[in-house]
């Protein structure tokens, strides 16, 4: 019960009480003029009774209030229960959409890791072939080279045993003749030696 109806009621109880304590007076009969004739009748039974039905009309204009406010509330009730369903199933439509949307992109990420990695193998697979023919190419070229190599080391070998044994030759000739030249030089000098002590002894036999 709000302070209204209370303050109502307190007011009806404060009258109930009064027409109590005068109730002699109120049910004492009096002259009443009503307009068109005059009757004979207790006025303050008239004035209590018209009291009771004003608070009665009144009690019924709040209860038909309220009853219209429960009414209104309760149907804005159903409409926002009716509105939370709705924002509810938007939300879970929302959230399915989302889902479907997540595993949409996440299918299309694992095509695409998967397109990748294909591709990286195909391109590794293929860099590894290329490499393996380089290699082997490499490798050719390497023994091309070494045997080149090896071929250029024998000819220079071949060409410096040449030169050394024809040097040794030239130097053993070049041996040869001083040794000639020096063997004629010493009998020269022997034979100068042996002439200058022969003409000595003939000098000391004269």
């Amino acid at each position: 019960m709000n302070l209204r109806n209370l303050t109502v009621l307190v007011i009806l109880l404060l009258v109930a009480l009064f027409a109590g304590l005068n109730w002699q007076l109120f049910t004492a009969p009096n002259e009443i003029n009503l307009l068109f004739t005059r009757v004979s009748a207790p006025l303050g039974l008239i004035l209590l009774g018209v009291i009771a039905l004003l608070s009665l009309l009144y009690f019924i204009f709040i209860a038909v209030i309220e009853t219209g406010a429960l009414i209104e509330i309760r149907r804005y009730a159903r409409q926002v229960e009716q509105a939370r369903k709705l924002a509810d199933q938007a939300e879970a439509s929302r959230f399915a959409e989302l889902k479907q949307y997540l595993e949409t992109e996440l299918g299309a990420l694992k095509e695409a890791q998967g397109a990748l990695k294909e591709h990286v193998s195909s391109e590794v697979g293929e860099a590894r072939k290329t490499l393996s023919l380089e290699h082997d190419t490499l490798k050719s070229q390497h023994a091309e080279i070494t045997g080149r190599v090896d071929a250029r080391s024998e000819q220079l070998k071949s060409e410096l045993l040449s030169e050394l044994e024809r040097a040794q030759q030239s130097l053993a000739a070049e041996v040869e003749r001083a040794g000639n030249t020096l063997a004629a030089y010493l009998g020269e000098v022997e034979d100068r030696l042996l002439g200058r002590a022969e003409a000595g002894t003939n000098g000391d036999e004269a």
